[in-house]
């Protein structure tokens, strides 16, 4: 079926589901894909808070929804309702005082009348299925009043630390009821519907004037850009993309690992690659053979940062790393050689495999340009790639194998550049 933005909520299940489901999270557990929710939180609040990063901040809310929809179809498989899960906790009103708006602001929450409530969902369920902006009103409309931090006079960023600190409050509680989900199985649909309620909190608060109150871009067109019925990465449904590092870690690497790690892009830097091609050499670190030994350069990479800027140089080689390392298996070590040059090493590997591979790099580099707005009127920048692939049969010729993709690489720049050379003895 076509997907679209204004779909309803359990059609935003099903579409992610599709991308994802079979791919990315088909051997996934409740548990892993939680630790994974957990992340894109703790993202959340690394950029908003301590960053002070709004823009940053809110890539991550579509994260936070797509992942805890994929903990929902994990956990509930084919019974999993969004919709009938967040209405049976607020029937259109808050579920402890009954109201709209909500009253509890002003006194202790009462106890939850779960017969009181079963009327309300049977008198106010849609008989069609809403949107996810018709929720993000229905929440405006109870909370409102209430999704401040109790202070009198809260800011805007008090406001947000209180919703995000019950955001992750809730969180907590959903890792609960995913431990003792087979004693307690409601409780998981309770929670999730908690956790859901202050995740329309955050992004209502977030897209809001707060002179005129209105609302400057709705959840479902935020989402939609994230998730326009399709992987954005590979464009494909299903995703088609390898398992691997979607972005950046957000972690910093262990202190005695500081002088292996390239700060700009996070991989592994010269000294780590020299490390390693010693105890591959030494046989100290066991590798399967045939390793795919691949060297790559950015074209016109001076020119870049002549015509544009440094700052803008750096973005294309953060970029061209990112890519790299989502094309490439999880096992397999990506290296920045040195300023616009990187390597990678892929183990039991192929030159026909590794030279897909990098052709799925060229072309997503190829297909999603940078922009660069500097100037005031925005211009495309499209990075293409000179590529080496030679391969090693005995590792005691690692080094040598690196030397040929190397020299592969320039065969590549002689004969016009954006071309995969594989190196033939």
């Amino acid at each position: 079926m076509p997907y679209h933005k204004d779909q309803n909520l359990n059609e935003w299940v099903k579409m992610l589901y599709e991308i994802y489901g079979n791919s990315q999270n088909y051997n996934k557990t409740a548990s892993e894909i939680f630790v994974h929710l957990t992340e894109v939180c703790g993202a959340f609040g690394k950029f908003l808070f301590k960053k002070n990063d709004v823009d940053e901040a809110k890539k991550f809310l579509p994260k936070i929804f797509a992942w805890a929809v994929a903990l929902l179809k994990q956990v509930k498989r084919n019974e999993a309702d969004l919709e009938r899960l967040i209405f049976t906790k607020f029937p259109s009103v808050c579920p402890y005082c009954c109201s709209k708006p909500c009253k509890c602001i002003s006194g202790k929450k009462s106890n939850l009348d779960q017969g009181k409530l079963d009327i309300f969902f049977k008198d106010q369920y849609p008989a069609s299925k809403k949107r996810v902006d018709d929720y993000q009103v229905m929440f405006r409309a109870i909370y409102e009043n209430s999704w401040g931090n109790k202070s009198s006079e809260p800011s805007d960023i008090d406001s947000l630390h209180y919703m995000h600190t019950r955001l992750i409050e809730e969180l907590s509680e959903v890792a609960e009821t995913i431990r003792f989900y087979h004693l307690y199985p409601s409780n998981f649909d309770n929670e999730l519907a908690d956790f859901f309620a202050w995740w329309f909190a955050l992004v209502t608060n977030l897209y809001i004037d707060p002179k005129s109150k209105k609302i400057t871009e709705f959840p479902s067109e935020s989402l939609w850009r994230a998730y326009p019925g399709f992987c954005v990465v590979c464009t494909l449904l299903p995703c088609d993309c390898r398992p691997g590092p979607v972005r950046e870690l957000l972690s910093k690497p262990a202190i005695n690992q500081l002088g292996f790690v390239d700060p700009l892009t996070q991989t592994g830097n010269k000294s780590l690659y020299l490390q390693d091609m010693q105890d591959i050499e030494n046989k100290t670190r066991p590798v399967g053979v045939p390793i795919a030994c691949i060297f790559i350069d950015i074209d016109n990479f001076k020119n870049i940062n002549d015509n544009y800027s440094h700052s803008f140089g750096d973005e294309a080689i953060k970029r061209t790393a990112s890519v790299i390392r989502k094309k490439i298996r999880p096992r397999d070590k990506v290296y920045r050689f040195g300023g616009d040059e990187f390597s990678v090493l892929c183990q039991d590997f192929s030159l026909d495999e590794a030279k897909g591979m990098m052709q799925r790099v060229a072309d997503d580099l190829r297909q999603n340009p940078i922009i660069y707005t500097e100037r005031g009127k925005p211009e495309k920048l499209i990075i293409t790639l000179s590529i080496g692939i030679a391969e090693c049969l005995d590792v005691k010729n690692i080094v040598a194998a690196f030397n040929n993709a190397d020299q592969a690489v320039n065969t590549s720049k002689g004969n016009g550049k954006n071309i995969i050379t594989i190196f033939l003895n």
